[in-house]
């Protein structure tokens, strides 16, 4: 099965909304309506425009970046040893 096609790319990319993911988009409409609401500035409205770029372009390469960040880090327990040498080591 040939994946690069454009028929395949356009039938398996993720919806979007207004050029993010809708996961990435709901996260940065969150994280900039919540404090906003809390400390009624409006400074905190500013920082939309200003992760919509960086999170643009964390899209545009790898639209699942955060999905797969979250699948390990949810999957992969720590060890004994991570406090000792800085990381996790798995080794039978």
């Amino acid at each position: 099965m040939d994946t690069t096609t454009p028929l395949f790319l356009a039938l398996t990319r993720p919806p979007k909304f207004f050029g993010l993911p809708m996961g990435y988009f709901i996260g940065l409409a969150v994280a900039t309506a919540i404090p906003f609401i809390i400390a009624s500035n409006p400074v905190y409205l500013l920082l939309f425009p200003i992760c919509y770029g960086p999170l643009w372009f964390i899209a545009d390469k790898n639209p699942i970046i955060f999905d797969m960040m979250a699948v390990v880090f949810s999957t992969t327990p720590r060890t004994r040893r991570h406090r000792v040498n800085g990381g996790d080591t798995y080794v039978s």
